[in-house]
């Protein structure tokens, strides 16, 4: 089943977590090491512990350290699909640990050639698909990818999935609104109170409204850049999805100290706005988890 997943650019969140070129190494690691030792790999989707039950796929080397994770609840909903997002996570984890082996080697061979202690950090890459909400034959799911080269600081992308079980497509945003500029507005709306919530003082909160629309644009526009980038909410109605949350990684609405945002735009809200076959999906108030309620 072909699938539409991890679109986040890998390249782009290496660049993101500043790999150094000139830092000396870890205590122990010698100039000239051979690069590629015995990786410590888990059996393919052997299960976590018990308390988390989770397939999962790992490796680790003196060069790095990989690792993907499908919530099992996934797997419940649609072994199909839990076993699409582990084998394309896969994939764009040994893409990464080429080029951590790659570099690994580059930098032993110049510490070897100029008897300077090497610049090179193991590197680290972590995809994450968990569930954020499921009814029926619809499940929306949040991606999690994390890349650490050794930088000033590890960087992450969240990513928004939306599957039905009848489609090996993520459904698509104008699936299921169909007033995008009310939407858009929406958004606009409830991310100008989450950045507000943390704008460390009075003239930063103040100038909150004009940084969100300096970001987002135009309420359509907020929509189709941003909006597109959604999962769904659980709700306090049963059989229903309590609202559409829609992430922004670091750097998306603000500098990277700031933060991720998971904007919910509530079900009451979304009404008017949604499309014949989603409008009956939604009722409800967003059941969120306690860390995840938007002040």
């Amino acid at each position: 089943m072909k699938r539409l997943l991890l679109t986040a650019s890998i390249a782009a969140l290496m660049l993101s977590a500043c790999a150094p070129k000139s830092e000396a190494p870890s205590e122990g690691a010698a100039a000239g090491e051979t690069a590629g030792a015995e990786a410590v790999v888990a059996s393919e989707n052997a299960p976590l512990p018990v308390d988390l039950g989770s397939p999962i796929f790992e490796e680790e080397t003196e060069d790095y350290t990989i690792r993907a994770v499908v919530d099992s609840r996934i797997a419940a909903f649609q072994s199909a699909l839990a076993e699409d997002l582990m084998t394309s996570a896969k994939g764009q984890l040994e893409a990464f640990k080429a080029d951590a082996i790659r570099d690994g080697a580059a930098a032993r061979e110049q510490a070897a050639a100029t008897g300077q202690e090497s610049w090179f950090r193991p590197y680290s890459m972590e995809i994450r698909f968990t569930q954020s909400a499921q009814e029926g034959d619809v499940i929306g799911i949040e991606q999690f990818t994390m890349v650490d080269t050794a930088g000033a600081h590890p960087n992450y992308i969240l990513t928004g999935l939306v599957h039905e079980r009848s489609d090996e497509y993520p459904v698509s945003l104008d699936t299921v609104v169909t007033d995008m500029a009310g939407y858009g507005a929406s958004l606009k709306k409830h991310l100008i109170e989450a950045k507000s919530e943390r704008a460390y003082d009075d003239a930063a909160r103040a100038n909150v409204p004009a940084e969100v629309e300096e970001i987002l644009g135009s309420d359509a526009d907020a929509a189709s850049k941003f909006g597109t980038n959604f999962t769904l909410a659980p709700s306090t109605e049963a059989g229903k999805f309590g609202g559409i949350t829609v992430l922004f990684s670091p750097y998306d609405a603000g500098p990277y100290a700031e933060g991720s945002y998971e904007i919910t735009i509530p079900a009451s809200e979304l009404s008017g706005k949604l499309t014949p076959a989603w409008e009956a999906r939604f009722g409800g108030e967003p059941n969120l988890p306690a860390e995840d309620v938007q002040q």
